[in-house]
């Protein structure tokens, strides 16, 4: 069981956490490559990039793995542009070394991320494209850009999954303006939030279901 949480495990009787270890410096060179460079070896002129980058995730699986999705494919200037980026956050939590990915994405990806997000987690793809249709966002492609970026993986049931650190960031993204008027945000996920709002009849126009 993975949990981000100690004190709800405790809360169920688990005594015995084992909290996962950061990636030791070869391991996490690997992983970068595997997924930067969709291969065991380095392409020539990244190998200081390479170097600085996996310096500021410090060995963190998940933001190795979605930045190095992201930076696929992609030239030294934007490998740099990112770099800046990571240089510029001041702390180390990995929120907002996973939030360059996101900010990275179009309009478009970011609003599929966000549903997904607050709604669509460990669903059918199936369904999730027929409500998301029915939304005018043709979603094919924006799935499939989520999950090259690996924001997300779909299993062999056709089953949506995204990392449970993926999910509260983009929940973070939508309660970041207004964090305590649940009626300014753009989803509402927790019936109790919804509650409020339908009881004080502050349903806005951006509010979305």
């Amino acid at each position: 069981i993975f949990l981000q949480k100690k004190n709800i495990l405790r809360k169920h009787g688990v005594d015995d956490v084992y909290q996962v270890q950061p990636l030791n410096h070869e391991d996490a060179i690997q992983l970068f490559y595997k997924y930067a460079f969709k291969g065991n070896h380095i392409m020539s002129g990244y190998e200081e990039l390479t170097y600085d980058i996996l310096l500021h995730v410090q060995g963190h699986p998940l933001a190795i793995e979605i930045l190095g999705s992201s930076l696929c494919n992609r030239n030294i200037p934007e490998w740099r542009s990112v770099l800046a980026r990571l240089k510029e956050i001041k702390s180390e939590k990995i929120m907002n070394v996973l939030r360059i990915s996101f900010d990275d994405l179009d309009n478009l990806e970011k609003e599929l991320f966000l549903d997904i997000a607050c709604f669509f987690n460990f669903s059918i793809k199936k369904e999730v494209m027929e409500i998301l249709n029915q939304r005018g966002f043709h979603p094919e492609c924006g799935l499939q850009v989520l999950a090259s970026k690996s924001l997300i993986t779909i299993d062999e049931y056709e089953g949506i999954h995204m990392h449970s650190l993926l999910v509260d960031l983009g929940k973070c993204i939508v309660r970041e303006k207004f964090p305590k008027e649940p009626r300014k945000w753009s989803r509402l996920w927790d019936y109790q939030d919804l509650h409020k709002v339908m009881s004080d009849n502050m349903v806005k126009y951006y509010l979305r279901f």
